[in-house]
């Protein structure tokens, strides 16, 4: 009877000590996994946090503007914002605008996407210009030095000869667009980047006087002096 009394004591410890190591394994193993599950979870809060460049608009910024005028204007601002507010394809480096236009209009605050923007730049003559800058025709019958040398885009200093007498009309104006052929009259237009109360200036010269255009450095050009020819100082 005292050996049956001690094994049915036995066994009921032993169960009793499997019960406590199984209870303290489950609370070891709630434990690891918690662990586990909090730093899982501060990684992936942390890592949506993370501060993630973006570029944004400081304006509207209209559909067909170039990514070279973006640029110029300084119409967009580089920003850092959680990961998790930034939108899907956003833009970070400006060179990404580089010969791209706008595809649609921007919102002033808006991340910018690579949907936003065109594969390839515009010429278009409106995407190159902005606030009081306008674009002004002239016929290339009554300008010289275009046929060969003046390129879209290049810088010239445009000289006027009225009366018998040739000065500096306007330095460094900005060539928007040069038709590569002849209209059908045999007269094109091309167009230059000027202010908007400058407009009836340059109508009224183009019609009524002869226009050279000088070219300009590409880097480094000085400003040009203001002169004035004719008959007298040429023979001086």
């Amino acid at each position: 009877m005292s050996n049956t009394f001690t094994t049915k004591v036995s066994g009921k410890m032993s169960s009793r000590g499997w019960a406590i190591a199984l209870g303290i394994g489950a609370v070891v193993l709630a434990a690891v996994l918690l662990v586990v599950y909090l730093d899982r979870y501060r990684a992936r809060v942390s890592g949506r946090n993370a501060p993630t460049p973006v570029l944004v608009a400081k304006r509207l910024i209209p559909r067909g503007t170039s990514g070279s005028l973006i640029a110029s204007q300084a119409m967009y601002a580089p920003t850092t914002l959680p990961r998790k507010e930034v939108v899907v394809g956003a833009v970070s480096d400006p060179q990404y605008l580089v010969g791209r236009a706008a595809a649609a209009d921007i919102l002033p605050g808006q991340q910018f996407t690579a949907i936003d923007f065109a594969a390839s730049d515009t010429s278009a003559v409106n995407s190159q210009i902005t606030g009081t800058q306008r674009g002004v025709a002239l016929a290339i019958s009554g300008v010289n030095g275009v046929d060969s040398q003046v390129r879209a885009g290049d810088a010239v200093d445009v000289y006027i000869g009225v009366a018998g007498i040739v000065k500096l009309f306007r330095p460094d104006v900005k060539v928007l667009a040069v038709p590569s052929v002849p209209g059908p009259n045999g007269t094109s237009n091309l167009i230059v980047r000027v202010e908007s109360k400058d407009v009836a200036n340059w109508e009224f010269a183009s019609n009524n006087a002869q226009l050279w255009f000088v070219v300009r450095p590409v880097t480094g050009a000085k400003p040009s002096k203001r002169s004035t020819a004719n008959a007298a100082t040429v023979l001086r």
